[in-house]
């Protein structure tokens, strides 16, 4: 019986896709990373033309067909997969009903949403951060190097430093008083050695079975440091663009993600309406795509006098969004760290 049952798992184990053969280096494969986890593509987004005044030319794609599916699938896979819930359902319908509750008595409150708006962008600029770090950790635990503790709170750091100071966030105003300017110009470039650090560290010990790691902190860095220089220096042509690419890179790599996640669904997990869905992922993710972009637009239309609700629910399905995200995916868990291909 033991040989028997050591058979069916070599066979299991076999039956994973050819990717993971690969395991040493890409988390899907290498167009698949290149597109969609490394996002080398961003830099066309300072092409010159692509920002047109206060916006870009793919903003209305990014936002309804990108951003705004990006936070809802969340809610939708915790609700289908019974893998992603765990043991932590009743912590999970807690949390959505608190945070139904947090931004309706706002809304009753004041009439608006203003008080929540800094909660979001700074609760977001964490997301943002994390997001990168766990991704960066996949990497990691498939080809190592670098210092963990760096890439793990380093990275965060750096990241949630850019996005607040990109918006004046950081007590001060810059420019607005002589003081403060002088202590931004310095943290501006002190920060900048947390990637040096990060990127000198990766390249010790250096090996071709790394690329996939340092081209994913490449990317991120050379973005975010791009991000930073823009704003310290006032390169307004520039900022909007970087902008637009920090957004974009969190949303598509996080649908990367969700979809790598719901293909290695198809042969491992419980079974149950997810794997029914993982079966044929990508016909429904198209149709989710497409549907909950185009129901955004139309929704969006000031003269439905729907504007305030929808503002409400989105706002609702972010806060959600984060705290969720912070619970399901954590690599220290066994199961997410095999489901995920990073065990």
């Amino acid at each position: 019986m033991a040989s028997l049952s050591e058979s069916n798992k070599s066979n299991e184990e076999r039956s994973l896709p050819e990717r993971d053969a690969d395991f040493s280096r890409w988390i899907v494969s290498a167009p698949f990373d290149l597109l969609f986890l490394i996002n080398f593509g961003w830099p066309l987004l300072l092409v010159p033309g692509i920002s047109t005044g206060s916006d870009t030319a793919v903003d209305f794609w990014q936002v309804y067909f990108l951003t705004l599916p990006h936070r809802w699938i969340t809610l939708l896979l915790v609700l289908v997969d019974r893998d992603r819930r765990g043991n932590q359902g009743f912590l999970l319908l807690s949390l959505t009903i608190a945070l139904a509750c947090v931004v309706t008595g706002s809304s009753l409150g004041s009439g608006a949403f203003l008080c929540l708006g800094l909660v979001d962008y700074v609760w977001n600029g964490w997301h943002f951060a994390s997001q990168h770090a766990g991704v960066l950790r996949i990497y990691s635990r498939k080809v190592s190097g670098g210092n963990e503790w760096l890439e793990r709170w380093g990275l965060r750091g750096f990241i949630v430093y850019v996005i607040l100071r990109s918006s004046g966030g950081l007590i001060w105003q810059h420019g607005s008083v002589p003081v403060f300017e002088s202590i931004s110009t310095y943290l501006d470039f002190a920060i900048l050695f947390l990637p040096a650090s990060i990127l000198i560290t990766n390249m010790q010990f250096w090996s071709w079975e790394r690329l996939p790691k340092l081209l994913y902190l490449v990317s991120v860095l050379l973005l975010y440091s791009g991000y930073l220089l823009a704003t310290h220096f006032h390169w307004s042509r520039f900022i909007l663009g970087l902008a637009s690419a920090a957004s974009m890179f969190h949303a598509i790599e996080y649908l990367a993600i969700v979809s790598h996640y719901a293909q290695r669904r198809e042969r491992i997990g419980s079974t149950g309406m997810m794997r029914q869905i993982a079966l044929h992922w990508l016909s429904y993710f198209t149709i989710f795509l497409v549907s909950l972009g185009a129901f955004g637009v139309w929704i969006s239309n000031p003269l439905l006098g729907y504007e305030s609700l929808w503002q409400g629910l989105n706002l609702w399905a972010a806060f959600t969004h984060y705290a969720f995200d912070g619970l399901i995916w954590k690599l220290r868990r066994p199961e997410t760290s095999r489901a995920l291909g990073a065990s």
